[in-house]
């Protein structure tokens, strides 16, 4: 049995997104991610589950609010994440410590918990 890790906490897309998403493993943002089709669904059932329509946090329905009916499935093409990292310079994404805007955990040490707001933050001083 293969172990996955999500990288950010399955509240903070859609369902569409989710779809999307799971339906293209072989081409994920630029790997091949590919699994069992019975693995596949087991995660995408759960995805569903839990997706940012299922849930009462603030910051899924700031995603779901500004997704739309557009197809994202990259939470860093939102525009509610442009806006919240809108004052954070770009140079600081290419930081070796970091090196893109979809390393969350850089500064969001708790997302796997689901845990994103202001003071769960990492001080970003610390990769300047």
């Amino acid at each position: 049995m293969h172990r996955a890790t999500l990288c950010i906490p399955p509240d903070i897309l859609p369902k569409k997104s989710w779809k999307t998403l799971m339906s293209n493993l072989e081409n994920h943002f630029g790997d091949d991610a590919s699994l069992k089709e019975k693995e596949t669904q087991n995660i995408l059932g759960f995805l569903l589950k839990n997706s940012a329509q299922n849930s009462t946090k603030e910051y899924s329905v700031k995603v779901l609010n500004s997704i739309g009916n557009k197809d994202i499935i990259a939470i860093t093409q939102t525009s509610f994440w442009k806006k919240e990292h809108k004052n954070i310079p770009k140079e600081l994404f290419e930081n070796r410590k970091i090196k893109s805007k979809a390393n969350c955990k850089a500064c969001h040490t708790d997302i796997e918990k689901g845990l994103i707001e202001d003071d769960k933050i990492k001080d970003i001083s610390s990769f300047m």
